[in-house]
């Protein structure tokens, strides 16, 4: 049977202002069915996914951290994350209710067993604000952090324009707890303002506190942070104030450059046949603490225009191509049902690292000069994806 192939028209507009780089890419037809995937080739690590959490007093569902983390004495591959600020490592309370009431000292409160509170307090994503996650770095140093950016306090009504914004580190290897507080403001109205910033284990029988920062102690911060080293064979942790240096971060949206209106998220996007012309631009957008309310968008936070690379997604059984392994060490594999005609490799900004012809549908790649990071590879000028280089 025939493979039914339209034309494609692509636009790459290209402009420069300072720092920032602007990418657009234009489809007016369609190319290789089912569909095609669009990639947004970011430019640093750090690129955070939404933790799905937007609803008032719940925690997420399973998150995988990309590492094992050592907590009290266990090691956890996932966690699930609080809307009122905290990460659990006690799976069976995925996607159930995350407790706002402090009414206790955090050492042997029910509410935060197994937890990292960075800081907990009643928040309320409903009022505004971005909860969100992200892993970066390569083994055995890798880090993953969770993001509360603007989040409202609970209620609006009681503490009009109140919100914090936080970052909370765990660290491969080290098995060591950061959190870095930009902005607490202290909700009196609800609650008693009362907020609470420490470790505690699964049986709350330990627990460590950040000093003045557990209940009843009422308290507002700028820019401090907080890190938690395990101690005694990992039973107990020690508490240290440190300089206040999250990780930048940032949500990729994918919005029509023509109209603003929004297309999706994530360092992808999958495209079905356009019936009219559409403008695609991604970009980054990144917490931006310099506003009174509400939560960061695209239109009020920074903003980083990424360039775009095109590729198949789930290709025909007659072009279908096969990449490995991923995370490559010193080769990469590639084989293919139809011959592979040429292979182009780009770093994470766009350099061309390979650039090779070929007429074979299997081949491998010497990439033990290559520096560990992401990398872009597309094959026969088409099928386009990344890998990572350990």
């Amino acid at each position: 049977m025939k493979k039914f192939i339209k034309c494609i028209c692509v636009f790459f507009v290209f402009a420069f202002s300072f720092s920032n780089a602007f990418s657009q890419v234009t489809f007016t037809s369609w190319v290789h069915s089912p569909y095609i995937t669009l990639y947004a080739l970011d430019t640093s690590a750090g690129v955070s996914t939404a933790a799905g959490v937007t609803l008032d007093d719940v925690y997420s569902g399973l998150i995988p951290l990309g590492f094992s983390f050592n907590f009290y004495g266990t090691a956890h591959s996932q966690c699930v994350i609080g809307a009122n600020g905290s990460i659990c490592f006690t799976d069976s309370l995925a996607a159930t209710y995350n407790p706002w009431p402090i009414t206790t000292t955090l050492l042997g409160n029910p509410s935060v067993y197994n937890s990292i509170c960075g800081p907990w307090c009643d928040m309320d994503v409903v009022y505004g604000g971005v909860i969100s996650y992200f892993t970066s770095g390569t083994a055995p140093n890798r880090i993953f952090g969770a993001n509360f950016c603007h989040d409202a306090m609970y209620t609006s009504s009681s503490c009009p324009g109140q919100y914090t914004t936080t970052q909370i580190l765990i660290y491969e290897s080290t098995n060591i707890a950061e959190v870095h507080l930009a902005h607490k403001t202290a909700c009196i109205a609800w609650n008693g303002g009362y907020a609470i910033i420490g470790v505690q284990n699964a049986s709350g029988t330990a627990a460590t506190v950040a000093p003045g920062r557990d209940y009843p102690n009422v308290w507002t911060a700028t820019n401090e942070a907080w890190r938690f080293t395990p101690i005694s064979g990992g039973s107990a942790y020690s508490v240290d104030s440190i300089a206040y240096s999250p990780i930048t971060y940032y949500t990729i949206n994918w919005n029509d450059s023509a109209t603003g209106a929004y297309l999706g998220s994530g360092d992808s996007i999958v495209l079905t046949s356009p019936t009219t012309p559409v403008t695609y631009i991604a970009s980054a957008v990144t917490c931006n603490d310099a506003f009174a309310t509400g939560a960061d968008t695209a239109a009020r936070a920074s903003r980083l225009i990424l360039p775009i690379s095109t590729g198949t997604g789930v290709l025909t059984s007659a072009n279908q191509i096969y990449i490995s392994p991923n995370p490559a060490h010193n080769q990469l594999n590639i084989t293919a049902a139809e011959n592979i005609t040429s292979v182009l490799i780009t770093n994470i900004i766009g350099n061309v690292v390979y650039n090779n012809t070929y007429n074979t549908n299997k081949l491998e790649i010497n990439t033990s000069t290559l520096s560990k990071g992401i990398y872009y590879i597309k094959i026969n000028g088409i099928y386009a994806s990344k890998f990572v280089k350990e």
